[in-house]
């Protein structure tokens, strides 16, 4: 199982499953770029990565460990690029879960600012002057187009330089990760890969009807689960409910 973590984590993370699916798997828990203890490349910033560059990375690891088929386990982030990998290797695909999956919902405000060298300029500002960016999403909070819940979590990934550095990077060098969701379907479909959903109850970042972006393309392969937590979904409930999917 190749699992991919979220925004400002770690493979580490992956840990709490152990329990629950370490006799049916072996975990491989990446870092991914800017993240842990994998390198940052800050040129990828203006040089983003691509589909195609991930999937010959992954098929690539999937041969030197002897693996005709891989299951894929994404986590917010992390769900972006399980969904890429879908999208561009499915015959190497036997299974896909995603918990609280990014990916599901296209933004095009985001398309716009990190394709656009004016966008990019904006982001640079942003690292070094926050503050009319804040301003912004007190001002969003305080009309109620923003929920409490969203604020703060915006705010705590923002409120310090290393963390809007570590925002910009991702979000510009992952640019072009942007997984075409009826393309991914008509693979789930092709290559009968079942597909499992998992979102938090409580999640106001990436919210359960989203799910339903890529399930209805192929409701007889996807599934979709509701668990009672919020955003933070990589516990022990989620290993369990993962191995109640796995055969015996």
């Amino acid at each position: 199982m190749l699992t991919f973590h979220g925004f400002g984590r770690s493979g580490a993370d992956f840990a709490v499953l152990e329990d629950a699916l370490g006799s049916r798997y072996t975990l491989y828990a990446f870092d991914l770029h800017f993240h842990g203890k994998s390198p940052g490349y800050p040129e990828r910033a203006e040089q983003p990565f691509t589909p195609e560059e991930l999937a010959i990375y992954f098929s690539a690891f999937a041969d030197q460990i002897g693996a005709t088929k891989v299951t894929l386990l994404g986590y917010s982030l992390g769900g972006r690029i399980a969904l890429s990998l879908l999208e561009q290797m499915p015959t190497r695909i036997e299974r896909v879960f995603l918990a609280a999956p990014d990916g599901l919902i296209t933004r095009p405000w985001y398309r716009a600012l990190a394709t656009s060298s004016a966008g990019r300029g904006l982001y640079k500002r942003f690292v070094e002057r926050p503050r009319g960016v804040h301003a912004l999403f007190k001002g969003l909070r305080s009309v109620r187009l923003l929920n409490e819940r969203m604020h703060r979590f915006l705010m705590g990934q923002t409120d310090s330089k290393a963390k809007r550095i570590l925002l910009r990077d991702v979000w510009l060098s992952y640019r072009l990760i942007e997984p075409g969701l009826e393309r991914v379907a008509a693979h789930v479909m092709a290559y009968a890969i079942p597909v499992h959903l998992f979102f938090g109850m409580y999640d106001r970042v990436i919210k359960p009807p989203s799910g339903e972006n890529l399930r209805k393309y192929a409701p007889g392969l996807i599934t979709q689960h509701v668990l009672p937590f919020g955003h933070v979904l990589l516990t022990s409930e989620l290993g369990e409910a993962i191995r109640g999917h796995l055969h015996p």
